[in-house]
């Protein structure tokens, strides 16, 4: 166990923060000190030594060239915000789990796209939300995200419309669902950068997933957070 770790765990100013409260339970299960950032919050992100970039609102399809009429949900204020944690975060080496909208911002920062509507994509697997875990999803062996989760098939709840199209810049697709949609994406290189498409936080009841989140608290105690001399929110 970490002991006395702080990770910044963004999301939304708006709406009752479930996925916060649930995130931040996993992390102190590990004896992490869980740190909410949202684009109101005013936080020294320089006590954080990792990031979880949380679910919400779509992405704006102007930070990826997109088509703007399809994502009438959008938050470029959170955007702007956890693009900027995202920066911070490269500068000093610090490990990032992207969760869902997370997983598409990781991406887009590095320069990748989206599919901003998934629904015609979607052959043979449902266009309908569930948190419960029904979605099959097979990870690419070998990587660290199949590491972490100790395992190359896992069951997943799905919650999203938009996903990874083209990746960014050092990043790769590890898991792919029943029709082919990319559901992770990680880094080639130290540190550790993973994105998963479904939401972890709500599967406590899932070994795998329980694990993912042991795994991304061991990495962020094994890099320590660098000072910085200005704040990068």
């Amino acid at each position: 166990m970490v002991a006395r770790l702080t990770i910044g765990v963004t999301g939304p100013d708006r709406r009752l923060p479930w996925a916060w409260w649930a995130t931040r339970w996993q992390l102190r299960r590990h004896g992490v000190r869980a740190l909410q950032l949202t684009p109101r919050r005013d936080r020294d992100l320089r006590a954080c030594a990792g990031f979880v970039i949380g679910g919400g609102n779509d992405i704006d399809p102007a930070a990826y060239g997109g088509d703007v009429s399809l994502s009438p949900n959008a938050d470029p204020e959170r955007d702007r915000f956890e693009l900027g944690v995202l920066d911070h975060a490269a500068r000093h080496g610090l490990p990032v789990l992207g969760i869902c909208r997370g997983a598409q911002l990781l991406n887009v920062h590095a320069g990748g796209t989206l599919f901003s509507d998934l629904r015609a994509q979607r052959v043979h697997t449902s266009n309908r939300g569930t948190l419960l875990p029904r979605k099959h999803v097979d990870v690419i062996a070998g990587t660290r995200l199949a590491q972490l989760l100790g395992a190359t098939t896992t069951r997943v709840n799905s919650l999203h419309h938009q996903a990874v199209d083209l990746c960014g810049q050092g990043l790769a697709i590890v898991a792919r669902d029943r029709d082919g949609i990319a559901q992770a994406i990680e880094a080639d290189q130290p540190p550790l950068r993973v994105g998963v498409q479904w939401h972890p936080e709500y599967l406590l009841q899932r070994e795998d997933q329980r694990r993912l989140f042991a795994g991304f608290v061991a990495a962020c105690g094994a890099i320590a957070p660098t000072p910085s001399p200005a704040h990068p929110a």
